[in-house]
Parts: structure tokens; C-alpha cells; sequence
């Protein structure tokens, strides 16, 4: 008595310490599930950011359009500049090469106007006076051609001052029209500048607000490692004393007879109903009732369900005698488990009647997901197989 209450406060005392450091990991799960709806918001909001620099490329586009049509129109204003410069350079060489055509046909004007004065003779008298008719000839001719040298200088005057006219309102357009384009320039280098500054501005902003939802999202992250590195080192060191505290109860057990039996066989004796306690779904011994609960828990994380059947009374397994080996006494509580189809523990030999042994409904076969897992992450919880029953898992194999 005794020694079976140490066996029941020492039980109880490890129970209360898995449970209070079950709270804590409960806590740490707690914290990282809310670590990661931060981690997936943030990474909503980094994908909003990125979809509106998407769109931005777009915006940006329009204005590099922009910026690239306003270098156009600044750099047709420069070559109309430099064009209408040219004109009035050319207008000028003009004027100035037409006023000096002007000046020299002046100053031969001039000369002659000042020979006539000096000479002081009509020439007409001295032809009509004259008796060689010859001379008479030559006179007149020198008279008609002094006459038209005249004409033809006032003539050419007349036509230089007409050219120069032209010439200086063709310089007085290409003036006005270097002014304008000069003007033009400057609004179209002012616009252009104005673009680009806001092309700037608006890559900027994008860029630092993307930046920062970035860098915030790498905070978020770190944290989620953190806390996952947290929760696998306290769920490990929760497995490790469900696993011991399992190893105890089944060492200061009765010893285990082999029963080779499906359903499992393990040992004698039978426990009570207070001792039985649903864990998760499945009625199991109250000991292994943690690792039950952290083991379901573990697979459903992985996308892996576990249901079944744990705890068999002794009426239960005398029934599956019945059925698996046959109806007589000797068949029902002395034939050997490997003799009954399928294999099948004797009365009070079977882990199921202690609560030590859970047969998992989708584990029929070692194909499928529920045994892969299992057979992968089991141990850790405390659980083994029955090698010949891929459904069979228990605190000792049998």
C-alpha cells in the first residue's frame, strides 16, 4: 500500500509539473501564432506596396514620357535658337556688306559731280560748237556715256538702298524670332526640370516606404524563428518527461508477459475507471494522458489526423477473444495471442486494459500518412509499435 501510494503521489506530482509547463508552451504557441498573423499582415502589406510599385512603374513611365518630350521640345527651342541666331547673323553680314556697297557707290556719285564742277563746261556747247564732225562724234559719245555711267550708279544706288531695306528687316525677323526661341528655352528647360524633380520625389517616397515595410517584416520574422526555436526546445523537454514519467508507471508495473497480440499484449493487471481520462478524443491511462494530447496536437500541426481507440476493459477484450479465437474456455483464456485471428492478447495481458496502448483507425497499413508520421515522430511522445500491427502503438511496444 505503501509503496502504491508513492507510485500515485509521484504520478500526481509529475502530472502537475507537465501540466504547468504545458501552460507554459501553450503560452510560447500563443505568442508565436500571434507573431505569425503579424508576420502574414506585414507581408499582405509588403505585397500591397510591391503591386503599387508595380503601378508606379506606370507613373513613372508617364513622366520619364514626360521628361523625355520635354527634352525634345527643349532641344528643337535650342535648334530653333541657334537657327534664328544664324539667319541674323547672316541678315547682319548682309546689311553691312549692302551699306557698304551703298557708301562706294555715294562716293563715286560724288567724284563725279565734283568733276563736272570743276570742268565748269557743258558739254553739249563744245559738241554743237565744234567743226570736226569726227570730234563731233567722240563728244557726244563721251557725253552719252557719262550720262549713263550716271543713271547707272543712281540706278545701282537706288537698288542697294531697297536691298538694304530688306536685308535689315530680314535681320530685325531673325532678332525677334532669337528672342522668342531663347524665351521658349528657358520655359521648356523650367518644365523639364519640374518633371524631373517630380519623377525624383515619387521614386523616393516609394522606395523609403518600401524599405521600411520591408525592414519591418525582417523584425517580424526573426521573431517568429525565435519563438518556433522556443516552443521545439519546451516541447521537446515536455516529451522528455512524459516520456520518462510513461517509463516509470510501465517499470513499477507488473511485469510484462509476451502475448505476441494484436490489440496488444503488454502485461497483467487492469486499472480503474478514475485512472482513465479522455485525452484529445482517446481514452487512455491518466499517466500518458499529456503525451496523448501533444502527440495528436503534433501530427494535426502537420496536416496529419490521429483518432482511435486507447483504453479496453477486461469484458471488452474477453469479447474479442471470443470473436478473434473461439468460444471455449481454452480458446478465450489459454490459447497462445499468435493462434487467434487476427492476433489478440489474453485476458489481462493487453496494454489496452491498463490504458498503455492506442490502435489509430487510419493506420491500417505502413503506406499510409497517419504510420509514416508516426512511425518518424512516436517515439518522441513515448509511443512505440507493435511491428506486426501498424495501428498498434504503445508505451512499450507491446
Amino acid at each position: 500500500m505503501a509503496i502504491v501510494a508513492f507510485l500515485t503521489f509521484s504520478s500526481f506530482v509529475a502530472s502537475a509539473s507537465i501540466a504547468q509547463t504545458s501552460d507554459e508552451l501553450e503560452t510560447i504557441r500563443e505568442e508565436r501564432k500571434q507573431a505569425q498573423q503579424e508576420a502574414a499582415a506585414q507581408a499582405a502589406l509588403v505585397d500591397v506596396q510591391n503591386a503599387e510599385v508595380d503601378e508606379l512603374s506606370a507613373v513613372l513611365d508617364a513622366l520619364q514620357a514626360n521628361v523625355n518630350a520635354q527634352e525634345v521640345r527643349v532641344a528643337e527651342a535650342q535648334r530653333k535658337l541657334d537657327d534664328a541666331n544664324a539667319r541674323f547673323a547672316v541678315a547682319i553680314e548682309a546689311v553691312n556688306a549692302k551699306q557698304a556697297e551703298i557708301d562706294a557707290l555715294k562716293a563715286q556719285l560724288a567724284d563725279r559731280a565734283i568733276s563736272s564742277f570743276v570742268g565748269g563746261e557743258d558739254t553739249s556747247s563744245l559738241i554743237v560748237e565744234t567743226s570736226d564732225p569726227n570730234q563731233a562724234i567722240r563728244m557726244q559719245s563721251l557725253v552719252d556715256s557719262v550720262n549713263r555711267s550716271e543713271a547707272d550708279l543712281t540706278e545701282s544706288l537706288k537698288a542697294a538702298e531697297e536691298d538694304l531695306s530688306i536685308e535689315q528687316a530680314l535681320a530685325d525677323v531673325a532678332a525677334q524670332d532669337a528672342e522668342a526661341f531663347a524665351t521658349q528655352r528657358e520655359t521648356e528647360l523650367a518644365e523639364l526640370q519640374v518633371a524631373r524633380d517630380a519623377q525624383a520625389a515619387v521614386t523616393e517616397a516609394a522606395e523609403v516606404r518600401l524599405d521600411e515595410l520591408l525592414n519591418r517584416q525582417a523584425e517580424i520574422d526573426a521573431r517568429v524563428d525565435q519563438l518556433t526555436a522556443a516552443e521545439k526546445a519546451e516541447k521537446a523537454r515536455l516529451d522528455e518527461e512524459a516520456r520518462k514519467l510513461a517509463e516509470e508507471l510501465a517499470t513499477t508495473a507488473a511485469a510484462p508477459k509476451s502475448s505476441g497480440g494484436g490489440g496488444g499484449g503488454g502485461g497483467g493487471g487492469t486499472v480503474s475507471a478514475a485512472e482513465v481520462v479522455n485525452a484529445c478524443g482517446i481514452n487512455v491511462h491518466t499517466s500518458i494522458q499529456t503525451a496523448t494530447c501533444n502527440l495528436i496536437n503534433a501530427a494535426a500541426a502537420d496536416g496529419v489526423s490521429l483518432s482511435g481507440g486507447g483504453y479496453r476493459s477486461n469484458e471488452s477484450q474477453i469479447s474479442l477473444r471470443r470473436s478473434h479465437c473461439g468460444s471455449s474456455e481454452y480458446a478465450i483464456w489459454s490459447m497462445p495471442a499468435s493462434q487467434c485471428r487476427p492476433p489478440t492478447a489474453r485476458p489481462g495481458q493487453s496494454n489496452h486494459e491498463k490504458g498503455l496502448a492506442i490502435d489509430f483507425s487510419n493506420c491500417n497499413s505502413r503506406s499510409t500518412a497517419c504510420y509514416k508520421w508516426l512511425a518518424s515522430n512516436a517515439s518522441s511522445y513515448g509511443f512505440y509499435n507493435l511491428p506486426s500491427e501498424p495501428w498498434h502503438w504503445s508505451v512499450n511496444g507491446n
